[in-house]
């Protein structure tokens, strides 16, 4: 008989690697006074290269950290093991949020990058009679969006697979300058301008502020940053 899904006699690919990185992050969890590197590999019996390469992993998602030699886990890392893991990213941003939508008068989001792609997680939209649908509770394509090309601007990584030269000029751009557009690229009746909520990481959340085409201006977008940078300033 074939065994079905779920049989225990199926044999499975297990991704090794990954369940020692979770081994790893176990321990520190384990350990709220922290570990040095040379503890982690005594307790685990792990090589130092492979524990090095999986706490570089770990602290580029912001889940761990280090201090004087000595690693330990995040806010972000127990915000991540909570129901409601965004719930103290937009409680620290959410007034911002409004501030920076009362001045603009247009919708406002808040995004963070999840895997290879951006989830929005707070947004305030505008009075109009016209207006543009908040990206809800779905995953974009990093390269689909202003706050994706800000994001990717700090993970080369993920720009490896990308080949379109004007693309990868934005990403480029977004890096030096810590601003991304996107110019009806993904939408026709879309623009939209993204800038990091503090200093650029893969792991900073980022604020977009969007327009329908035929109300935005130039004049428009440069007050809406500049909004965003006062509000930030004095949050």
């Amino acid at each position: 008989m074939t065994p079905t899904v779920g049989h225990p006699r199926q044999k499975r690919e297990i991704a090794t690697s990954f369940l020692k990185g979770l081994d790893v992050l176990t321990l520190l969890a384990r350990s709220p006074e922290g570990l040095t590197v040379p503890e982690i590999c005594q307790r685990l019996k792990f090589p130092r290269t492979s524990v090095l390469r999986m706490l570089g992993t770990l602290e580029q998602f912001g889940l761990v950290a280090h201090q004087r030699n000595v690693w330990g886990t995040t806010e972000r890392f127990h915000d991540w093991c909570n129901r409601d893991m965004y719930r103290e990213i937009k409680g620290r941003h959410n007034r911002a949020l409004h501030a920076i939508a009362s001045e603009v008068d247009e919708l406002v989001e808040l995004g963070i990058r999840e895997g290879r792609g951006v989830r929005y997680i707070d947004w305030v939209q505008a009075d109009h009679p016209i207006t543009i649908d908040p990206l809800k509770s779905a995953l974009y394509p990093l390269h689909c969006t202003a706050t994706g090309k800000l994001l990717l601007s700090q993970r080369p990584d993920l720009c490896a697979g990308l080949s379109d030269p004007r693309l990868l000029a934005e990403i480029e751009e977004a890096r030096r300058t810590g601003i991304a557009w996107n110019r009806r690229e993904s939408d026709p009746n879309i623009v939209a301008v993204a800038t990091w909520v503090g200093r650029p990481s893969d792991v900073t959340p980022v604020i977009c502020v969007k327009w329908p085409f035929f109300r935005f201006a130039e004049a428009k977008a440069r007050r809406a940053l500049a909004a965003i940078r006062r509000q930030l300033g004095s949050s």
